[in-house]
This record gives C-alpha cells, sequence and structure tokens, in this order.
C-alpha cells in the first residue's frame, strides 16, 4: 500500500463514507480484526487485549501521529482505547455534527474534523489555537457543562471522555441533562469514566513521578446506576458488561497506568 493510502485509511478509521449509509466502511486490516474477539457487549469496561484491535490502534496510531506533530497533548493510556471505543459505537459520517464536551487540550477533535465531522469542543480552559490545527476550522468555545451555550437539539453525537469524574456529585446531574438538552432525539452520548469496585476506597496512584492521592470521582456499580445509567431522559443502547474480575483486573490497571481501577464505556441514547 502507498503512504498515500494508508493516510488515507488511517484518516477514516471509525468513520462511515458517504457512498455507504448503511455500514461502516471496512478497515484495510479488517480481516485481521477478527482474529481478537469482538463480540463484547458495546456497554463495556476497559479491557487491555483490546488494545490490539488493527482497528483501534489505527486510530491511535493517527492521533498520536497528530499528537507529535503539533506538541498540544497527549494521549493517556485509558485514552488509546475510550477513543477508539466511542468512534466505533458513534458510527459517524462526514457532515456529521457533534460535540466534544470537555476536551481539555485533547487531539480529539481535531481528529474528527480531519474526517470531515463538523465539530464543537468545549472547555473550561481550552488551548489557544487548537481550532485552527492542520488547517481545519471547528468551533471552540470556553464554557461550563452545566450550561452549554447551545440550542436544544443540534447534535447528532456527544462525545464526554473521561470529563463526568471530575465534576462534583451535585453538578453531575445539571451536566447529564444539558448533554442530553443538545442532543437530536435518538442522538448518542458517548461517555465514558473511572471505575472501581469500591468508590468510597482511598485510591492512590503510583508511577515512576511517585504516587499521589486520587482526589475526583471513581464510580462503581452503585454510584454509576445512580448518576449516569439512570440519568433522567436516556436509555442505554445495547447490551451491558460491567461485571469485573477485580482480582486480575486491579493488578493489571495499576501496571498499565498506575491507577487501580479501569474505564467503562457507555451510550446513551436521548428519548
Amino acid at each position: 500500500m502507498s503512504p498515500e493510502a494508508k493516510q488515507r485509511s488511517a484518516n477514516n478509521a471509525g468513520v462511515r463514507g458517504n457512498d455507504s449509509p448503511g455500514r461502516r466502511r471496512p478497515s484495510s486490516s479488517s480481516s485481521q480484526a477478527s482474529a481478537i474477539p469482538a463480540c463484547r457487549a458495546p456497554n463495556r469496561h476497559l479491557d487491555l487485549a483490546e488494545l490490539e484491535r488493527p482497528d483501534y490502534r489505527d486510530i491511535v496510531c493517527e492521533m498520536e501521529r497528530m499528537t507529535a506533530r503539533e506538541d498540544v497533548s497527549y494521549l493517556h493510556p485509558s485514552k488509546r482505547w475510550e477513543y477508539p471505543w466511542a468512534l466505533e459505537q458513534a458510527d459517524l459520517r462526514p457532515g456529521d455534527r457533534v460535540l466534544d464536551a470537555g476536551c481539555g487540550g485533547s487531539i480529539f477533535p481535531a481528529y474528527l474534523a480531519a474526517q470531515g465531522i463538523s465539530v464543537a469542543a468545549v472547555d473550561l480552559n481550552p488551548p489557544a489555537g487548537l481550532a485552527a490545527l492542520h488547517g481545519l476550522n471547528y468551533l471552540s468555545i470556553q464554557g461550563n457543562l452545566a450550561c452549554l451555550p447551545f440550542a436544544e437539539g443540534v447534535f447528532q453525537a456527544v462525545f464526554c471522555i473521561s470529563v463526568i469524574e471530575h465534576l462534583p456529585a451535585p453538578g453531575i446531574a445539571l451536566a447529564m441533562a444539558e448533554l442530553r438538552r443538545v442532543l437530536r432525539p435518538g442522538g448518542r452520548l458517548l461517555l465514558t469514566t473511572d471505575y472501581a469496585r469500591d468508590a468510597s476506597e482511598e485510591m492512590w496512584h503510583e508511577g515512576a513521578g511517585g504516587s499521589f492521592r486520587v482526589d475526583w470521582n471513581v464510580f462503581d456499580r452503585d454510584s454509576l446506576s445512580r448518576h449516569i445509567l439512570d440519568a433522567e431522559g436516556f436509555r442505554i443502547e445495547g447490551g451491558v458488561d460491567l461485571e469485573v474480575d477485580w482480582e486480575l483486573v486491579r493488578p493489571a490497571m495499576s501496571r498499565f497506568h498506575g491507577y487501580p481501577y479501569t474505564s467503562v464505556g457507555l451510550i446513551l441514547v436521548r428519548v
């Protein structure tokens, strides 16, 4: 495959073309992907084996290339799963209008815009100049998830990737209501967050640079149901698999990113 063809394949990973309205455009490595189990429920926790899926790796490699070129952000280890998972479930096509809620300094909005997606990115402190990357113009706004500066029902999909856990507990319901408001009826909220066996446990990050206490929300099954799964005005789309063998997963995740918990990805549809 020529370098140009490889680039086109990477750019189109996770996004349907206009010529195939009923199905996703196959990846150039789709035959290899079948070697890795892909039959898990769409609403699920991070499985480190999925990081080796060729379609996921294509997406991550392109994001790494964009990140290295612009030096604007980095890919946190868990987002090497969260971003590909969210793209897979969003099932986007060029021209779709989406919101990245709480984008931070992520390259994710630029990645979406590079594939023809119309992107609005909102954060309390959006990086200056991020919207002009690669000659692309997308809407970058300073804003609060509890009061989004958009009309009702304007987005086909909303991404909220590892953001909701950083809100104070009383603000979660407000944010969920706002994320629902800006979605079209039937639109999807692709949400990821931290997930542990017991949210009341004191948790620490252990890494080469030292240790620190986790001072944000980490959800367990009960608090996830209370704040997210049972949020008013949404329904969960597809099967749910949140069963975790913590005796195996906890040490594996500690080695992976230094935290004693995993991530979950959830698809919530506006009703």
